[in-house]
């Protein structure tokens, strides 16, 4: 797999002097500059040849910290496959650009959409607290289900809960008709990693999302796997079978480190090669551990 990152890194190479400087991103560690070149000059021991001048030697280009934190992504998800095969796929955003790793392909957004659906309800009538607690803490899908049908028609709800999406910088249209039998129209909405991330970057600028990110920040112990891990966690997670029987699991959300203050927003898909729920939920575990140590040098999240 490759990253598919939407940062472009471009260095440039003098034969007499180089200088290179790494393209720092909020708390990036600047990369280490290289000093210039130096000739040397050999003398031969005939006086009337003319000096002779080794090449230049040109510094070796090291990886900015853009294409580094690239790298590191992509580093997660291969080690993470090669123990669990299947795919996976994670994406860090500041709200305007993302940097990517592995499967980016949209799919199901499962319980992930109930975060959208949850702002929309609670800015329309805000005596839906508890079923937004129910929705974001624990999953119930029953709440949900009153969520939804607290917005009206299926295609009021859909709109109200797409006019989120749009706030939160998505091109995503939430779906109102029932494509899988026994599970929600909203559910099968179909939604990238890299579009999730971007939502979660500009999660705390959307007018009403305050109590559900408050909800986010407690989730069930049963349920914080995956991002769940990280620091000052404020997430969702969602889980179901493809067509055929295998699991996947995605998440997103945000985490602020305690020591920098900074958020960093991130979204993550894994489906494992077993198709196991069990195997799905270690291989998250797996991969924002192995992913951990590189988000100092994620880009902070807008909001």
């Amino acid at each position: 797999m490759m990253a598919g990152s939407r940062l472009r890194f471009w260095g440039a190479a003098l034969a007499a002097s180089v200088v290179l400087s790494g393209c720092t991103i909020d708390t990036i560690d600047t990369t280490e500059s290289s000093g210039p070149p130096t000739s040397t000059v050999t003398l031969t021991s005939t006086p009337t040849s003319p000096p002779a001048a080794e090449a230049p030697v040109l510094p070796t280009e090291e990886p900015q910290q853009g294409e580094s934190f690239a790298q590191a992504l992509q580093a997660a998800v291969d080690q993470t496959i090669a123990v669990y095969g299947g795919t996976a796929g994670i994406a860090v955003s500041d709200g305007s650009t993302e940097v990517t790793a592995g499967d980016m392909s949209a799919a199901a957004a499962w319980s992930t959409i109930k975060v959208p659906l949850a702002i929309a309800a609670v800015r329309q009538d805000p005596a839906q607290t508890t079923n937004v607690t129910a929705a974001i803490q624990w999953s119930d899908n029953n709440a949900a289900e009153a969520l939804w049908a607290s917005l009206g028609t299926p295609e009021q709800a859909g709109q109200a809960t797409t006019d989120i999406l749009r706030e939160g910088r998505n091109d995503v249209t939430v779906n109102t008709v029932v494509t899988r039998d026994g599970f929600s129209s909203f559910g099968q909405t179909m939604w990238s990693p890299a579009d999730q991330a971007r939502f979660a970057a500009t999660l705390g600028c959307i007018r009403g999302s305050e109590p559900v990110l408050q909800n986010m920040a407690m989730v069930e112990p049963g349920q914080s796997w995956g991002i769940g891990q990280l620091p000052g966690a404020r997430f969702k997670g969602g889980w179901g079978p493809q067509p055929d029987g295998a699991y996947s699991v995605r998440q997103f959300g945000l985490s602020t480190d305690p020591t920098s203050g900074q958020t960093t927003a991130l979204a993550m898909i894994v489906r494992p090669g077993s198709g196991s729920f069990a195997d799905a939920q270690a291989m998250a575990d797996t991969l924002i551990s192995t992913v951990q140590p590189a988000l100092t040098q994620a880009p902070s999240a807008a909001c």
